[in-house]
């Protein structure tokens, strides 16, 4: 009943939590909303990015990970990386780039998801160390029973 406790597995996403990926996730926002091209392949993004991300090995796998804003697609060259917001319009078209305000609102977004996800992992470790806490209050009079009973 309580297995998700135990080992922290439940539906919630965490990919927040890995060491830099909210750095991560925040300039491919702005490089795929602000740039000319609405998708990107990895060589691009490591160009444009200077380098790979500091969270994954690649950035599709960063992309990959935040299907809440970033959608991979197979291109001529490899994958491609496109960034949900710019790339579904209801006319099919790719669309232009995004204003400053749409791409703040993105980073705004994916700095509220990150700081849901440290918060129940903070309230998860609080409930551990509260269950095992009682266990361990519960348990106690009747291990000290069978010590001293002897």
């Amino acid at each position: 009943m309580f297995q998700w406790l135990r080992n922290g597995k439940r539906s919630q996403s965490k990919e927040y939590l890995i060491d830099g990926r909210l750095e991560d996730v925040i300039a491919l926002i702005q490089v795929l909303g602000l740039d000319e091209h609405t998708h990107r392949g990895e060589s691009a993004l490591l160009g444009s990015l200077k380098g790979p991300p500091s969270s994954a090995e690649k950035w599709a796998t960063v992309a990959r990970q935040h299907p809440e804003f970033f959608r991979i697609h197979d291109g001529r060259g490899g994958e491609s990386i496109a960034l949900i917001a710019r790339h579904f319009r209801p006319d099919g078209e790719d669309g232009p780039a995004l204003t400053m305000h749409n791409v703040n609102g993105l980073i705004e977004s994916a700095i509220q998801i990150h700081h849901g996800q440290l918060q129940r992992r903070q309230i998860l470790r609080a409930t551990r160390f509260l269950l095992l806490g009682s266990l361990i209050v519960a348990a106690l009079p009747k291990v000290l029973d069978l010590i001293f009973a002897r």
